[in-house]
């Protein structure tokens, strides 16, 4: 299959999603997985003044401090503060003369129910990444519901439009990433680091997101340079909800880099707790961060 034959498939199935209007806009952002999603205007006071900020996320509600705190018995470092620094700046730069702009535009012309069904087709085309996942974490019901997702959907989704795996099957998505599976496996986070463009990250989800772009399914059904327009747009149509969060968040807080820092370690933190719920590993009383090698002038 080529790139055009997908392009053309993606068009025409995209209208028929939006005539059907199968899905809202609610549902879209409950897919999205992102930190920012909602409670900005909630939050906004909260900023200013030395509280801490609650964001309502899919994992539920991420209280966020403006200060850093201590955790244990994991250690995140910032060694590369001096680096990090520029690439944020030069970010904010990228986001905020380019992505923001575009994202502006891109989600005031996409209807909801296309928005949803673009979601569900790159949701849809990294199953079998997530089943890999599964299996590497020796996790076989969720393997096989990956799987069981992938096949329905491609069919009967029509290309990973629409989600009948979960509406007709109650076969819900569990998304699982290399980082996932290397926590699993009792992997470190390594340093936190910024990454250009992709913004904060740390070596061990750096690491996930580099070898999981190389090896995406996208890669097998397209050639280059498709196959990184199609990725450039799937990472462009997940960052444009946070556009107005980013500027919101960016501008009431006196040191951008450290808040973004810290809001991102706070998000290892919850998704380290969900973990250990899930797999019945006792949770901390009080879990917090500890940042080595940073300054807090």
């Amino acid at each position: 299959m080529t790139f055009n034959d997908v392009k053309r498939s993606t068009s025409v199935l995209m209208l028929v999603s939006m005539l059907a209007g199968c899905a809202s806009k609610n549902e879209l952002e409950q897919r999205q997985s992102q930190l920012f999603q909602t409670g900005i205007a909630q939050s906004q006071s909260a900023i200013k003044s030395e509280d801490s900020i609650e964001i309502q996320t899919t994992k539920g509600v991420v209280a966020i401090a403006p200060t850093v705190v201590g955790y244990e018995p994991a250690q995140i470092e910032d060694p590369f503060e001096s680096i990090n620094r520029p690439i944020f700046a030069f970010n904010h730069v990228v986001y905020t003369w380019v992505m923001n702009p575009l994202s502006k535009g891109y989600t005031a012309i996409m209807p909801d129910p296309a928005e949803v069904a673009v979601s569900q087709f790159f949701s849809n085309l990294r199953e079998p990444l997530n089943a890999i996942n599964h299996l590497l974490q020796a996790n076989g019901t969720k393997t096989g519901s990956s799987l069981g997702r992938f096949l329905i959907n491609s069919t009967i989704g029509v290309l990973g439009i629409f989600d009948p795996a979960d509406a007709w099957f109650d076969i819900k998505p569990h998304r699982a990433t290399l980082n996932d599976t290397l926590t699993t496996w009792d992997v470190s986070y390594g340093a936190f680091i910024v990454l250009p463009i992709l913004g904060q990250s740390d070596i061990r989800n750096g690491l996930s997101t580099l070898t999981e772009t190389t090896f995406a399914p996208v890669t097998y059904v397209s050639n280059p340079p498709q196959t990184q327009y199609i990725q450039t747009y799937d990472g462009f149509h997940e960052f444009s909800p946070r556009a107005s969060s980013y500027e919101t968040l960016y501008k009431e807080s006196e040191d951008p880099y450290a808040f973004f820092r810290n809001m991102y370690m706070q998000s290892l933190l919850r998704d380290k707790e969900y973990q250990d719920q899930e797999d019945g590993s006792p949770v901390p009383p009080k879990a917090t961060v500890t940042v080595e090698g940073q300054s807090n002038d």
